[in-house]
């Protein structure tokens, strides 16, 4: 009877796993794509995420154009990255008859945010060294001329020096966020990133940042570089080794 009891209890937990969890196709971070990005920004806008005076004024705000989550995970070669939104690579407004699109996302590696992965042509042209960038652009329905502008930060870089290519794959959940802002119907894109680590050359720290062309939501994160266990456990020997020469000699 208890062997039944057991295999019962374990299917029970696989099959709720596979029916809530979200499969990542580069790297493993769990079985869910948001964080505390979540119907969450950095900035305080007036009344809310999703209200005025972008698309929001109209009654098109909330989950229509929120940004959920993004992680980041390294190993000794590759930088993952998965970002996830409500509204894939852009989102439409029927009251003010535009589309705005989703910024580049950019990265720094501690002092300032020189690097970015081209999202305006969909994240497969590349990681590049930013050289020039703008802001949200001048569109009715947007924060710009705003106190929010300036807060909302890079929306798109416009010139910039190819460091390598970046692997992109986007996958659509219909229905996946119960949480969502309304008005909103859960949907759920999330794009992953994969690039090379060493086209970021030596570096601590990782901070990123993606806004929309309407501003209308923001996600900044800052992610510390932890070795991996090989290397800590290569330190652990180098200083043990000293430790022990040290002993040797003032003996």
């Amino acid at each position: 009877m208890r062997r039944y009891y057991v295999a019962f209890i374990l299917a029970a937990v696989f099959l709720s796993g596979s029916a809530y969890g979200f499969n990542f196709n580069l790297y493993d971070f769990g079985d869910s794509p948001f964080d505390e990005n979540n119907n969450y920004s950095p900035i305080s806008y007036p009344y809310g995420i999703g209200n005025e005076p972008s698309p929001g004024t109209l009654g098109e705000g909330g989950e229509k154009f929120d940004l959920e989550g993004l992680k980041v995970a390294m190993d000794n070669d590759y930088v993952y990255v998965a970002m996830a939104n409500s509204f894939g690579y852009s989102a439409y407004s029927t009251g003010w008859n535009r589309t705005y699109e989703l910024g580049d996302l950019f990265i720094g590696t501690g002092s300032g945010l020189g690097y970015a992965i081209d999202l305006t042509n969909g994240g497969s042209n590349g990681l590049y060294q930013v050289t020039g960038r703008q802001g949200i652009p001048n569109y009715p329905g947007t924060y710009y001329g705003t106190s929010i502008a300036p807060l909302a930060g890079d929306f798109r870089m416009t010139s910039g020096n190819y460091l390598g290519s970046v692997t992109t794959m986007m996958t659509f959940w219909d229905n996946y966020e119960t949480d969502y802002l309304t008005p909103g119907d859960g949907d759920t894109y999330v794009w992953e990133f994969r690039f090379a680590r060493s086209l970021l050359g030596d570096f601590s720290q990782l901070d990123f940042h993606v806004t929309m062309a309407c501003g209308n939501d923001v996600m900044n994160k800052t992610v510390a570089v932890v070795p991996e266990p090989g290397t800590i456990l290569l330190l652990g020997v180098g200083l043990a080794g000293a430790a022990l020469l040290r002993r040797r000699k003032t003996a």
